[in-house]
């Protein structure tokens, strides 16, 4: 068993992957919310709505989660320079 500190993230890293987590995941949501289970709001409105309603909240939750992961990549960073510490990950090799 191997020990490895992370000291940084590149966080262009985390741009290429994440946003498309969070839309995957922003469209499940939207569809439990717009379709399957409709909210009051989202009830009362018409297939057209439901679905462009659906294609905003995607947008804007990929965004804003994208955002919020990129504010955590950066403390993180900054945390683990000013402090001089890093988290521990324990590798093993396949057999």
């Amino acid at each position: 068993m191997s020990l490895y500190d992370v000291k940084k993230i590149q966080v262009s890293s985390v741009l290429k992957v994440l946003p498309i987590v969070f839309a995957i995941l922003g469209a499940t949501i939207g569809l439990f919310t717009f379709f399957f289970f409709p909210t009051d709001l989202a009830a009362g409105l018409g297939f057209g709505a439901r679905l462009l309603s659906w294609a905003v909240f995607v947008v804007l939750y990929t965004v804003i989660m994208a955002v919020g992961a990129i504010i955590v990549v950066w403390l993180y960073n900054f945390v683990a320079s000013k402090f001089n510490s890093s988290v521990v990950v324990s590798l093993e090799a396949k057999e």
